[in-house]
């Protein structure tokens, strides 16, 4: 792959406008913040339930924390890749913005697909379709089905942000390879007997896109329909990897669920805090309380995250531009037993937390209820449920005769919805609140 084409700034219409002093991958920035679908991530639960406090992270917050990550995480893979023979006009593009801006972007969009109450909400979607297939109350031919949040998001990206046109947001093509983590559709993360992605980063009908996406940046083909990831999308991944699990403990802790110490033998694993920073993080303890001695942590922990894949990025470099690279960045790092280890204490002890549960049960009983309900429009359009189920879908009446189109908007509409709004809808329509 050539940096050349990796970063092309061309955009899926084909339009571009000159926007002096203003890149066009800023511009990309621009739009994915300025959306209503980045907006509703403020109310989108991260891990832990809504108004328990102000201080955790929402999917929000969240997304603009690995967004800084990830332009750090740019500006170190630009360096190496100059230090690869990066020189002319290669190196004036890869010394400029439009790395960071590139890879910043795809982390602001990277849960931007995601449905209310997190994994459990795709699970709700997916049983729920299951079983209307199942009752007769849903067409046969979406069984199975399979709600992945990173291919709703590239859907959303490229298609429903502007339905008239069909264009999404109109991202340029460098953006949009580098959001995408799994470049094939459902049914091909396997090449051979091998597995290549462990989900799907586009739907079937969203192949002809990438496909303009991958030939536009150069992307190598690796089956049919199966390709190498663009090189950014490693830094968006390895982004989320730091931002997620580090964050979720100093969240955890202030909740409740975890203690200071909890939460310094378990990044310590992460940042090999030696003596002297233990001992400085102890006198930040002592001077100005736990909180303080977290958040310290907290941020020593990410730079050693940091510094560690810029390490791993220069010796994978190579394979990685080739596009034989087949683990993620953290996988690859010398960190990477000790971040497994810390994955697992945290499963067992805030991801498993009552709180947590709970909120995750609650969420999945709601979506999959909503569901339900709303999959009768699917099938029964012209009946009394189905025309008011219609109306309060705010249904196209110019398409609402297409069965696929009704599908479609029913799993939008779900998806888009933030927790909040989904409890609002579930107690209006099931009688558990006031109308």
């Amino acid at each position: 792959m050539e940096w050349e084409q990796l970063l092309s700034c061309e955009r899926l219409s084909g339009m571009s406008r000159a926007n002096e002093g203003r890149s066009a991958f800023n511009s990309d920035y621009g739009r994915v913040l300025y959306s209503s679908a980045f907006r509703r991530l403020q109310d989108k639960t991260q891990v832990f339930p809504l108004g328990r406090n102000d201080y955790v992270r929402t999917r929000l917050t969240h997304s603009l924390e690995v967004a800084n990550v990830g332009r750090s995480l740019a500006q170190e893979l630009a360096d190496v890749a100059m230090a690869h023979g990066g020189q002319g006009a290669v190196g004036s593009l890869l010394s400029s913005s439009a790395p960071g801006d590139i890879v910043a972007t795809a982390c602001l969009a990277h849960d931007i697909g995601n449905p209310p109450f997190g994994h459990s909400g795709e699970t709700a979607i997916e049983e729920a379709v299951a079983e209307a297939v199942a009752d007769g109350l849903c067409p046969a031919e979406y069984a199975p089905f399979a709600f992945e949040g990173n291919a709703q998001g590239f859907r959303l990206l490229t298609r429903t942000c502007d339905p008239i046109r069909g264009l999404g947001l109109d991202l340029t093509v460098a953006t949009l390879g580098a959001f995408c983590k799994y470049p094939c559709p459902n049914g091909r993360q396997k090449i051979g007997a091998a597995a290549r992605y462990k989900k799907f980063g586009f739907a079937e009908q969203d192949v002809p896109t990438f496909c303009q996406v991958a030939a536009s940046c150069g992307l190598p083909a690796l089956g049919e329909h199966v390709w190498a990831r663009h090189p950014l999308a490693f830094l968006m991944e390895a982004a989320d990897d730091v931002s997620y699990l580090i964050a979720d403990m100093e969240d955890a802790f202030i909740s409740g669920i975890i203690n200071c110490d909890d939460v310094l033998g378990q990044l310590g694993k992460l940042g090999d805090f030696g003596p002297e920073l233990m001992a400085s993080i102890a006198r930040e303890r002592e001077r100005s309380g736990a909180t303080a001695a977290v958040r310290y942590a907290r941020a020593r922990a990410v730079g050693a995250c940091i510094r560690a894949l810029r390490a791993t990025m220069e010796q994978v470099y190579v394979p990685m531009m080739e596009g034989r690279l087949q683990r993620s960045l953290m996988n690859s790092s010398p960190m990477a037993e000790a971040y497994r280890e810390v994955q697992q204490w945290s499963v067992e002890n805030i991801y498993s937390h009552e709180s947590v549960l709970r909120i995750e049960i609650t969420g999945f009983n709601v979506i999959k209820s909503l569901m339900r309900l709303f999959l009768r429009w699917v099938s029964e359009p012209q009946s009394v449920l189905g025309r008011k189920i219609g109306a309060i879908l705010h249904a196209n009446p110019k398409l609402s005769d297409d069965r696929h189109y009704r599908f479609l908007h029913v799993i939008d509409y779900i998806s888009g919805m933030t927790d909040s709004y989904a409890l609002q809808t579930y107690g209006t329509l099931f009688g558990t609140r006031p109308i």
